[in-house]
């Protein structure tokens, strides 16, 4: 992405393009009707609802009405007035720029300065037809105006964001100079509560920013240290603070989880227990040597709650009835497959919660023990003093065990071991790292299960994936185009688009960007699910050793739908958008 770069004829536009006088006459409804943008039919029905509208501008109002988009009506203005229109998803925008314009003007008039320099700034403006917003910006920045327009929700996503960033940048920057000043004030006490406050402040930014890892990466001592948090299955950059503080920062991390603080040499795990107020958030450390004698350091923050229900798992209708009615099975093997970090142990804690009562005795060998529920008996692996996941399946199956759980059959001896607890009386929940549903019985028979043990012994496959959520406060409703309509029927045939749609235009959902979301237009994820239930057909495939697409059409015909298909769905109900879908999902 490149600066914006300001025509030629900018500063003559503004001073002949429309006098102040000239631009206040300007009315946009006759200029969109003179252009046949729209009709004076509709120009009148919306000044009738502007009337009803608290402050609204006309603008504002046809795009509610959706008579027309905000990008048309700015696009005719910039002609109009011989404006360039700038898309701010295709610029860079320097934080020079930011400064030149007083947040709360930015905020008030919604216009975003985007270029400067030592005579001039460029200002984009959502209105160009407010004076009071031109005069406001003129005043307030004491340089040459060069007035560009952009689409207002644009512009008012990039004040959200860049705006709020830069803000937070500042208040950073005061909190370091304080460190600065405690490191100043007595060697190694100063220095202890200097890494102390930077850590505490670190982890408690992540916990309000909703980030489910923390990544402090070093970069010498002549770059700043990164941090980056993930929040909603994305990285994004927290802060980049001075190389001096890498070395007492990374310390007071080994320090709280309990680690070697001279061991730099060989990568560490361990655990934090972190005080908030009257509650405590775990999380897991690991600690990695990297180039250049760095050692970086990733922090998982662990859920820390009970067993969610799972009526909350976002399970569609049809596959919750069916997940209710496979734990309810007295014994058998339940899978939830997918990547890292997509949700199984939550499912699978879900799942446990149908069966988990007083007449049941459940154990689960877990890595690490993120979820507790009362009345489980949980362990947590240890590799170092030999307990692995097959060493504590032989102990459950001594200790009278009705329901099994294994965080991960990471081996044969572990999946062996599973298939034969499922076929000798017992309910058996797992989780394997497999794409879906049906190549998973694939990994199993390669893995050297036998397919007549396997058969019998499944009863379902859940795979799952974890889609970005349209953020509920500012999604919005559109009519799907043509195009829209032709891709969603590839994926779900038009006959079931055309029942899941209804009578009239199929209804899809975008995201617009507030304050909720930081501009993003996603807040939280929502689970995709690609279930299969196994059957004679299927069971019997499995003895013959079918393929991959063998399987996946007997589980088609038995109800499955595959990841894609579950989240297009997903999207006509307004929870998240194709793109997210196709994003973690295989085509």
């Amino acid at each position: 992405m490149s600066s914006p770069q300001t025509p030629a004829n900018s500063e003559a536009s503004i001073s002949s393009q429309s006098h102040p006088e000239a631009r206040r006459r300007l009315r946009l409804g006759e200029v969109l009707v003179k252009e046949g943008i729209i009709s004076e039919a509709q120009v009148e029905s919306a000044l009738a609802a502007q009337k009803q509208s608290k402050g609204k501008r006309l603008g504002e109002v046809l795009v509610d009405l959706r008579i027309v988009d905000e990008v048309t009506i700015v696009k005719t203005l910039a002609n109009r007035l011989d404006l360039k229109f700038v898309d701010l998803n295709q610029i860079q925008i320097p934080e020079a720029a930011l400064k030149e314009v007083p947040s709360r003007v930015m905020r008030e008039h919604n216009v975003l300065p985007i270029a400067s320099d030592p005579d001039s700034v460029t200002v984009a403006f959502g209105d160009p037809l407010a004076i009071d917003a031109i005069e406001a910006v003129r005043f307030s920045c004491q340089k040459r105006l060069l007035e560009v327009v952009s689409a207002p929700s644009q512009i008012k996503r990039f004040i959200n964001r860049s705006v709020s960033v830069s803000e937070s940048k500042e208040e950073f920057q005061v909190f370091l100079q304080s460190l600065a000043r405690d490191a100043g004030q007595g060697g190694e006490i100063g220095e202890d509560a200097v890494a102390v406050r930077l850590a505490n402040k670190i982890i408690l930014d992540a916990i309000r920013d909703r980030a489910s890892d923390i990544h402090i990466e070093p970069n010498g001592d002549r770059r700043e240290l990164l941090i980056r948090f993930r929040v909603d299955g994305e990285c994004r950059e927290y802060r980049q603070i001075p190389s001096e503080y890498r070395e007492q920062l990374v310390a007071r991390l080994k320090i709280m989880a309990r680690l070697n603080i001279a061991e730099r040499r060989m990568p560490q795990d361990g655990k934090i227990r972190f005080k908030l107020g009257e509650n405590e958030a775990e999380l897991r450390m690991v600690t990695l040597p990297t180039a250049g004698e760095n050692e970086d350091v990733v922090l998982r923050i662990l859920a820390g709650s009970g067993a969610q229900p799972l009526g909350n798992m976002n399970l569609s209708p049809d596959y919750l009835r069916a997940i209710q009615n496979l734990v309810v099975n007295p014994y058998g093997m339940i899978l939830a497959v997918g990547p890292t970090g997509s949700g199984k142990t939550t499912t699978l804690h879900a799942m446990l919660s149908k069966v988990n009562a007083t007449q049941k005795k459940v154990w689960t060998i877990e890595d690490p023990v993120e979820i507790t529920q009362p009345g489980l008996r949980q362990m947590q692996v240890s590799p170092q003093i030999g307990l692995t996941f097959a060493s504590a399946m032989r102990s459950f199956l001594r200790a009278d065990p009705d329901v099994i759980m294994v965080g991960e059959m990471r081996d044969e001896e572990t999946a062996h071991m599973a298939i034969e607890a499922s076929l000798t009386g017992h309910l058996v929940f797992s989780t394997l790292h497999t794409n879906n549903a049906p190549e998973t019985i694939t990994r199993l028979t390669d893995m050297g299960m036998e397919p007549f043990s396997f058969s019998d012994a499944l009863l379902g496959i859940l795979a799952q994936r974890l889609a970005r959520r349209l953020c509920d406060r500012c999604k919005v409703e559109y009519n799907a185009s043509d195009a829209e309509w032709t891709e969603f029927s590839g994926y779900l045939g038009e006959e079931v688009l055309s029942r899941l749609s209804g009578p009239g235009p199929l209804k899809l959902f975008r995201a617009e960007g507030c304050t909720e979301c930081d501009s993003t237009g996603y807040r939280g994820r929502i689970a995709l699910h690609e279930l299969l239930v196994n059957n004679d057909e299927i069971r019997e495939a499995i003895q013959k050793r079918a393929t991959t697409g063998e399987l996946r059409s007997l589980a088609e015909k038995g109800g499955m739908r595959t990841l894609v298909q579950d989240g297009v769905t997903k999207c006509l109900h307004g929870l998240t958008d194709l793109k997210q879908v196709l994003a973690v999902g295989s085509r």
